[in-house]
């Protein structure tokens, strides 16, 4: 009897064994013997996909310079971050299709640098426009805009008088007036509007405050671009004329004005020999 149940027992280890051999031998196990580490890292990262682990769940946002953003800015960009993209899969967020969105809609962003960090945070890096004019635009817009001309926000628009609410608007602001019946905005790239010709008015205002003067007031009419400064003295350009020649005639006056200490109301540079007014 106990023979039997010997030879019974060695015939259930030999089949065992042999059913071992055979399994070891089995392709797909062989290949996944060979490839454990990287099976086990794909049953891991699914789990992490079942628990959401890759979903966005923060972000941070900071000026180009590396200083926290505008408040202002700032709070625009985290309201459309939280409407349109936390909560998804950090796989699916594209960098550079995201940063031309928020580039799109909200009008102070010039340029937008994205970085992803795993496993579900965005670094946000913001080139901003800075506000320069406020400026009145016929007699029925008032808008706020940067150097470039870039339309950052509509003005007053609950009010009856635009006109007046725009001028009265500027006076508790370091924005300059910028008036102009001549001119109107155009829509560029990137979904943002910018006021025609602005590109030319602002080598002009370049040149005057690289003299130390602080702009107050840009008026436009008749082609005729006069910049007045804070203590109400004119510095006259045209859109009709030559742009190089004439910031080469307001360099050297305001050189020479400089060097003799000289005071002046208007400095004309329309004519080959500039105009200057005491």
């Amino acid at each position: 009897m106990e023979e039997i149940i010997e030879r019974k027992a060695n015939i259930k280890g030999t089949t065992k064994s042999w059913f071992k051999e055979r399994l070891s031998r089995f392709k797909p196990v062989v290949f996944i013997k060979k490839n454990l580490p990287i099976f086990i890292f794909i049953i891991l990262f699914l789990l992490s996909l079942l628990f959401r682990i890759w979903d966005i769940k923060k972000y941070e946002i900071y000026d180009i310079s590396g200083t926290p953003a505008d408040t202002g800015v700032s709070k625009l960009v985290s309201d459309y971050l939280d409407k349109n993209v936390l909560g998804k899969n950090f796989f699916f967020i594209n960098s550079v299709s995201l940063s031309d969105e928020l580039a799109r809609n909200i009008s102070y962003i010039n340029y937008v640098n994205i970085s992803k960090l795993v496993p579900n945070k965005l670094v946000i890096m913001l080139d901003l426009f800075s506000p320069k004019f406020v400026a009145l635009i016929g007699t029925e817009k008032c808008s706020l805009l940067s150097l470039e001309g870039i339309v950052l926000e509509e003005l007053c628009l609950e009010s009856e008088d635009i006109k007046n609410c725009c001028t009265e608007y500027v006076k508790d602001t370091p924005y300059s007036f910028f008036k102009s019946e001549e001119m109107d905005f155009a829509d560029i790239t990137s979904g943002k509007r910018s006021l025609l010709v602005i590109d030319t008015i602002s080598k002009m205002i370049k040149i005057v405050e690289s003299f130390g003067v602080s702009i107050k007031e840009v008026y436009l009419e008749q082609n005729i671009i006069d910049i007045i400064d804070e203590e109400g003295r004119v510095s006259r350009f045209s859109l009709s004329d030559n742009l190089t020649t004439q910031l080469a005639r307001y360099f050297v006056v305001m050189r020479k004005i400089r060097q003799d200490e000289m005071k002046y109301s208007i400095i004309d540079v329309r004519f080959e020999r500039p105009v200057v007014k005491n």
